[in-house]
């Protein structure tokens, strides 16, 4: 069986689909077999790195009118050696994004059922490591994608809204779904985990520090860092984060 993760974040402009593609890249350098699922459905951007196109969306699936499996693209280069990536996106298009805001609590309900039955799926096709780039805060979707993870990655950064509001969802959503969870701590103006003492609880794991790098601002949106350079800064922070979800997840 393989482990299905969740990217999440309190609100926007934290890295978190950076940080998701390159967890991604991190997975298949160890010969996994991932499949990466843009699930920001009121914000997608996944679709604008440099990955195949597809012509079926995760809105169609989680609507019942397609399968997982015709809504992936592989990722067919070198760069994935020596594992495999798959990605899937949300519709980008305007009226998909208005339409997806409107949908009702019932809706999100069979929305849940049909995350699990794509969990399933992929782990039965084979793929080793699922990751859900959620979108932001509280909306239905990204608790749906949090109740079907097995371990929740929470980037923030040190702004006091962002680490407020980081608290109240981790209260809300996380401890009471249950779920295993770790912090990134991105974006940090020196290399400390927590930038504002004593506004966050000692008792938040705290997994990676990365402090704000003005080079990953001016790299190509087509390179990967944990790829192109694993002992930088930011990839040392992912591929600690890899180790720290093996570790959790092996010892339950």
């Amino acid at each position: 069986m393989g482990i299905s993760i969740a990217v999440h974040s309190s609100k926007g402009g934290s890295g978190k689909t950076s940080f998701s593609i390159n967890l991604a890249f991190a997975y298949t350098s160890a010969g996994k077999s991932v499949c990466l699922l843009d699930a920001d459905f009121k914000a997608p951007s996944l679709f604008n790195y440099m990955f195949p196109d597809s012509d079926r969306w995760l809105n169609d699936v989680l609507d019942g009118k397609c399968d997982i499996m015709d809504a992936i693209v592989e990722v067919a280069d070198d760069t994935v050696a020596p594992g495999k990536l798959y990605v899937g996106y949300c519709n980008p298009d305007i009226d998909a994004v208005r339409e997806m805001s409107g949908k009702d609590r019932k809706w999100q309900s069979k929305a849940l059922q049909n995350i699990m039955g794509v969990k399933k799926k992929l782990f039965s096709s084979g793929i080793d490591v699922l990751i859900i780039d959620t979108g932001p805060g509280v909306d239905f979707t990204s608790v749906n994608a949090i109740a079907a993870a097995d371990y929740v990655i929470m980037v923030t950064k040190p702004a006091r809204s962002h680490q407020k509001y980081m608290e109240q969802i981790i209260d809300g959503i996380y401890i009471p779904l249950g779920k295993d969870y770790g912090v990134i701590m991105n974006k940090c103006h020196d290399n400390k985990p927590i930038a504002i003492p004593g506004l966050v609880d000692p008792d938040i794991p705290v997994v990676a520090s990365i402090p704000c790098l003005c080079d990953i601002a001016t790299r190509s949106d087509s390179e990967v860092l944990t790829v192109a350079d694993p002992e930088h800064p930011f990839s040392k922070a992912v591929f600690t984060v890899v180790r720290t979800i093996e570790d959790c997840l092996s010892n339950k």
